[in-house]
């Protein structure tokens, strides 16, 4: 199950409701200060009215410049965003900045228009990189992330599958993140392939498999079949998807996206990218003592190649 931060923390006293619409899928910390508001002293609700009033300004306030606009106590800033069950006010103003960027995803707005302007599509691009990588980091699962790399690291192979744009490109990029650090990785991409390779699974054998929505029916049959030979499957997709349901280990990543303009790029391989990441790095703290004479060999495999480089990283 995804971790979800702002329940793990919150008081029985101040429940976080749940956030409005049918994407709405993760618990908001925003509407949890709106149902505190009648329990809250008089002081608190200060701070609170003027937190609700302007979010993003909020978040970039100190402590002090937030004490002087609420004409309160810097204590009871930091008390205010315990009793909303942050741990302090630093937090709170993080888990707004996470809030405000996943609300903006559900909010059609004027920004979602195609222009033609460089800057405003800059910005547009920009935005929608945030949110997702926002989003991405609020559905993380530290347990999953650790089992997901236990996994990796122990593998005698590792098939890394998706069909599609983003989920294919992230997959062929999962190879090339992990077989750097000595792991037998291949990316699947093809649903023949995909289904032949499954078939031949068995323990020691690990899938990595990266879809969207969880539904495409060759990524579902090949985890049922790695399974059934014994193999691990590991999915970043949807919670509670078809093919989170067959795997072992669910890496949950759900980005709405705008499907009003197929020619805005898909957000949802940000959110791909970033979970990649983040199991790459643990396999690779893992293995280095392993794979570190063997990158070092690599580094001088490229300068013989085109001549030394200061920082350029091994295989990208």
């Amino acid at each position: 199950m995804p971790k979800d931060l702002n329940s793990s923390s919150t008081t029985d006293r101040f429940p976080i409701a749940e956030l409005s619409g049918q994407q709405a899928l993760h618990r908001s910390t925003i509407d949890g200060i709106r149902l505190a508001l009648a329990d809250l002293s008089r002081a608190e609700r200060q701070v609170a009215e003027i937190v609700l009033a302007d979010i993003e300004n909020s978040t970039r306030m100190s402590t002090k410049a937030l004490a002087e606009r609420a004409a309160v106590s810097e204590p009871t800033i930091v008390r205010f965003a315990r009793r909303v069950g942050c741990r302090g006010f630093s937090d709170l103003k993080r888990r707004l900045t996470e809030d405000f960027a996943r609300a903006r995803m559900f909010v059609p707005s004027e920004g979602a228009k195609i222009s033609r302007d460089p800057e405003v599509v800059a910005r547009q691009v920009y935005e929608a990189t945030a949110q997702a990588l926002a989003a991405s980091f609020t559905q993380r699962d530290p347990a999953a992330l650790e089992q997901a790399a236990s996994a990796v690291d122990a593998a005698q192979r590792v098939f890394c599958m998706g069909t599609g744009g983003s989920s294919a490109n992230i997959a062929q990029e999962a190879e090339n993140r992990l077989f750097r650090f000595d792991i037998h990785a291949s990316a699947l991409i093809d649903s023949y392939k995909q289904r032949v390779a499954a078939a031949t699974c068995g323990r020691g054998d690990v899938l990595l498999v990266f879809s969207v929505t969880g539904l495409p029916r060759a990524l579902i049959e090949s985890a049922r079949a790695a399974r059934e030979g014994g193999a691990e499957v590991i999915a970043v997709t949807r919670e509670g998807s078809a093919l989170a349901d067959v795997s072992a280990i669910v890496l949950p990543l759900d980005i709405p996206d705008n499907d009003q303009h197929f020619e805005i790029p898909n957000r949802s391989r940000y959110g791909q990218l970033y979970i990649l990441d983040c199991v790459a790095t643990l396999v690779a703290s893992r293995r280095l003592a392993r794979s570190a004479p063997k990158l070092r060999r690599s580094r001088e495999a490229l300068r013989r190649l085109h001549g030394r480089t200061e920082h350029q990283p091994i295989g990208d």
